[in-house]
């Protein structure tokens, strides 16, 4: 139920000749994957992946593991008003290729740019997505605040969709009560910048609110993108103070 990793495919060691032996011939997704339960897949919003590949990292990871794709820029950063159905159905085509078991979640980020006087886009992705997916999470990231109220939320909720509780400046997300499933954090830096080290404080504030939706019965999807700072050290922790939260 608590599925944590980092955005983007970061391991502790340089290189593979660092490695235990017994992955030194293994590929970095399979490493990754004995240590994390999850990954944030970044690459996806640069560049749908070809299906094979999608594949290939699916049987590469343990049963337990869950793949988050973040969705394609062409689709959330382009700033027409409208955008092609195609290119999610070209997205969830490739993605598709994860094995059932393994699907997590879809991340749905939007740029500062993006306005709520754009909702109607919004809503046409949402319900192009809903209308391909049937097994895969939606998480919504907004970074402008005039998104933060309830109509929006109801919309959201109306999907079956997460509002990604994050800490990039100036859009802090508010912390509220979510009638879905699962809920979706973000850690981007203590000061929003990609890098730095969170305080054990802060992280341990974060676990108490993670323990306290795992005992709801949520799904819990965390990841870390501070990958210039110290991004594993800070998930490792985070997760033993869950750990030690739970009931």
């Amino acid at each position: 139920m608590y599925y944590t990793g980092t955005s983007g495919l970061v391991l502790p060691y340089p290189n593979k000749s660092h490695y235990p032996k017994e992955f030194q011939d293994k590929s970095r997704i399979t490493f990754y994957g004995s240590l994390f339960s999850s990954i944030e897949v970044n690459s996806s919003f640069y560049r749908i992946p070809q299906a094979a590949t999608v594949r290939k990292w699916s049987e590469s990871v343990p049963a337990t593991f869950k793949f988050t794709f973040k969705l394609w820029r062409e689709i959330t950063h382009s700033a027409q008003a409208t955008f092609n159905p195609d290119a999610i159905l070209h997205f969830m085509t490739a993605i598709e290729a994860t094995e059932t078991t393994k699907k997590g979640s879809i991340l749905i980020q939007f740029p500062p740019s993006f306005k709520i006087q754009q909702h109607k886009k919004l809503v046409d992705i949402l319900e192009t997505i809903n209308g391909i997916n049937s097994s895969w999470k939606l998480a919504v990231e907004f970074r402008d605040s005039s998104w933060y109220q309830p109509s929006i939320y109801e919309l959201l909720y109306a999907y079956h969709a997460s509002l990604v509780v994050h800490d990039k400046t100036g859009t802090l997300k508010p912390l509220i009560d979510q009638p879905v499933n699962f809920a979706y954090v973000r850690f981007h830096g203590p000061g929003g910048n990609y890098r730095g080290s969170y305080t054990d404080d802060v992280l341990s504030e974060y676990a108490q609110y993670i323990a306290e939706w795992l005992n709801d019965g949520k799904e819990i999807y965390s990841y870390f993108n501070n990958t210039m700072g110290e991004a594993i050290k800070n998930l490792q922790t985070l997760k033993g103070f869950v750990d030690n939260q739970k009931t």
